[in-house]
Parts: structure tokens; C-alpha cells; sequence
């Protein structure tokens, strides 16, 4: 199983460095425990997303200074050396998401930031 996650992840790897409009979509959830995990994937129009980073967040709960941290670990695990191929990030609304989203969008200024809070403002113009 170790060889098959090796050779999925180098595939993944050589896909992402090709691709040049990236949405990088972060959510997260708990399990019946309350133990809080976030995943971060890559997507974009025609394409399967890629899981970049599944993580356990149970000792930085509420922190988006940590779902920052996660973002680049996520980025730096799957190679992806030139963000510039990202050109939006998208969450749901939480106020902890809405603090990463300003902190993304501080760390890398061309990337547009939605979430479900900009969706339910367009839909009531």
C-alpha cells in the first residue's frame, strides 16, 4: 500500500506542476470523538481534485495562524515550488476561516478568496 500511496502522490506531483489555474480549497470536520481534521486539496475546471494534505487539528482548534501553517505544509509536501499557478482559494464561513482567508490573501496578494458569507452577498444583489 506504501508503494501504490509513493507512486499516486509522484503522478499527483508531476500533474500539479503543469496545471496554472488552481483553486485551493481547505475545509475541515470532526469525527464522532470531536477531533477536529482539515483537508486542503487542488482543483480546477476538467480536472480531479488533488488531496495535497489531510491534517489533525485537535491541539490548534480555532487557530488560523495553524490552518495557514497547514496550507504551505500542504503546498511544500506536493512540490508545488510556484504558488502562482493558484489563482483562488476558497473556505466556508466560520470566523476562523475568514481570518485565513485575510491571512492567505496577506501571504499571497493575487489569489482571490471566497467564502460561503461572499456567495450569500452576491445571491441578495
Amino acid at each position: 500500500m506504501d508503494a501504490e500511496l509513493a507512486r499516486v502522490q509522484i503522478d499527483e506531483i508531476g500533474s500539479l506542476k503543469e496545471r496554472k489555474r488552481l483553486t485551493l480549497l481547505i475545509d475541515g470536520w470532526e469525527d464522532i470523538l470531536k477531533c477536529s481534521f482539515y483537508g486542503v486539496l487542488a482543483t480546477e475546471v476538467n480536472h480531479y481534485p488533488v488531496v495535497l494534505k489531510l491534517a489533525d487539528m485537535l491541539r490548534c482548534r480555532g487557530s488560523s495562524d495553524a490552518l495557514l501553517e497547514v496550507a504551505n505544509q500542504a503546498l511544500k509536501s506536493m512540490e508545488v515550488g510556484d504558488v502562482r499557478g493558484f489563482i483562488a482559494a476558497t473556505t466556508d464561513n466560520p470566523t476562523v476561516m475568514q481570518a485565513f482567508c485575510w491571512k492567505l490573501k496577506d501571504q499571497f496578494y493575487w489569489i482571490l478568496v471566497s467564502n460561503d458569507a461572499d456567495f450569500i452577498d452576491l445571491c441578495s444583489l
